[in-house]
């Protein structure tokens, strides 16, 4: 895969022709539109599980498989490699993601018996048409499922698969760099991340924190509820989600709640009546350092779908003004559904241009700068942001960071209070554009930083308070 995304513009040459009917065949789906167009495999994963009325197992299979291959590619590249006798480049790319697709199901998916990944993978093939796959498919995986030892290590080696759990399954064979002559060549093969951010954050982080993250944006993340103050509380909902059977625990908030058990969050039944939301704690806490307080004022900039809008106005118990501004006005709709569901009624949702002359003037008592950036410290819930970033990012991203800060301060009051957030682990994302703006902006005064690291205990990021002195 070239790590590239994009909209599905209709049949191709040995493109699949079949419509996709259980989870195998729509993971092919969605795996198949990733390679070849430019969109999330969230939009094609939910489109083609509705439109084959997959059960709720074969929806979370067909997601495990489709999540998995995309955030694993490189991993799955360098086990299938030795096995196939053609170089890549001579692999029909549909054959290869079928290889890809088998390859996880043996390797990295514990559930499935070796032979169904294998069998199913090849009637797969079969029912694509594509029955002069078969004896390659048949061959390749069987020989992989041969190297596989029924052991695991707690040591990186040339052999050692990194699994989710945080161990590693070994082959019999070697099939990744030495990670004691070459670690970040073993860390982007093996855990699958460009060459690049990996030689980035060896540059930043010591081996062990460099595994530590690997790990970590590997693994599927116990997620997050943001109870809705405006209609109940945490001590209430605890309750109800126990008594559901759910094992949920109290956050660092007292509107925010773990989930410790893999549940499908968006079946719970208090979602949709509106009495929590999806939302990882290190995004709540944006919100707790902003301090929104009833009557006032706020300025959300960069707001669209609007999660940490709506905890805004919950933080503010509905009453006063809050204007939420984003250059997308069709992402500025999700806004309008989220409030209509938690029962908020205190949010103007408004679109602006992109080079912000029409951002609404205020002035605001408190306003929220949540700037578009990498992602670097979401890698996890965002699979193909890994394929997408490129090093350039880290030159034009800042540029724009710094424009729309300075832009929300001068809206600002005087003793106004601005957090400017980022899911980023990046400095040049982070404390370098807070300092270049304090700098620059004698009359605005850093008050504090927060640097959230990945997995402790959620996901990473930075948010600065600064107040207009």
């Amino acid at each position: 895969m070239n790590g590239q995304l994009g909209g599905n513009k209709g049949k191709r040459r040995g493109q699949q022709q079949v419509e996709p009917a259980d989870a195998r065949g729509v993971a092919l789906a969605v795996l198949n539109e990733y390679r070849q167009s430019k969109t999330f495999v969230a939009t094609s994963l939910d489109r083609l599980c509705t439109a084959a009325e997959l059960s709720p197992q074969d929806r979370g299979l067909a997601g495990e498989m489709v999540y998995g291959v995309v955030r694993r590619q490189a991993t799955l590249d360098a086990i299938i490699q030795p096995c196939v006798s053609r170089p890549r480049h001579r692999v029909e790319p549909e054959l290869w993601t079928l290889l890809q697709l088998g390859t996880y199901q043996l390797v990295l998916l514990s559930s499935i018996p070796s032979h169904a990944a294998v069998n199913e993978t090849v009637e797969l093939a079969a029912r694509l048409g594509k029955r002069q796959w078969t004896g390659m498919i048949n061959g390749v995986l069987r020989a992989i499922d041969r190297t596989i030892e029924n052991d695991f290590t707690e040591e990186a080696a040339t052999n050692a698969v990194p699994l989710a759990d945080g161990r590693f399954l070994k082959l019999k064979q070697p099939v990744f760099p030495d990670p004691a002559a070459d670690f970040a060549g073993y860390v982007s093969q093996a855990f699958s991340y460009p060459g690049w951010l990996i030689n980035r954050w060896t540059r930043r982080f010591d081996p062990q924190e460099v595994q530590r993250l690997a790990f970590w944006f590997n693994a599927p993340a116990n997620p997050f509820l943001r109870v809705n103050l405006l209609k109940s509380d945490g001590g209430r909902t605890l309750d109800v989600l126990r008594g559901e059977g759910i094992d949920a625990s109290p956050g660092a908030l007292p509107e925010s709640i773990r989930l410790d058990s893999r549940v499908r969050v968006d079946a719970l039944k208090g979602l949709k009546r509106g009495y929590f939301t999806i939302q990882d704690e290190s995004a709540m806490l944006a919100i707790d350092l902003l301090d929104p307080q009833p009557d006032e004022t706020v300025l959300d900039l960069c707001a669209a779908p609007g999660t940490k809008t709506t905890h805004i106005a919950e933080r503010m118990q509905n009453t006063g003004t809050i204007i939420a501004t984003d250059v997308q006005p069709d992402r500025l709709k999700r806004i309008t559904g989220s409030c209509h569901r938690l029962g908020i009624s205190i949010v103007q949702a408004m679109p602006i241009e992109r080079d912000g002359r029409d951002i609404p003037e205020g002035p605001f008592d408190a306003i929220l700068v949540d700037v578009p950036c990498s992602n670097s410290g979401v890698l996890g819930k965002r699979p193909e942001v890994r394929w997408r970033l490129s090093s350039t990012d880290f030159f034009e991203l800042p540029v724009i960071q710094l424009r729309l800060l300075e832009a929300a301060a001068q809206r600002l009051k005087p003793d106004g209070r601005l957090v400017y957030a980022t899911c980023s682990i990046e400095p040049e994302e982070n404390r370098e554009i807070t300092a270049a703006f304090v700098h620059q902006n004698p009359k605005f005064q850093l008050i504090e930083e927060r640097n959230h690291t990945p997995g402790q205990p959620a996901d990473g990021g930075y948010q600065a308070l600064i107040r207009r002195v």
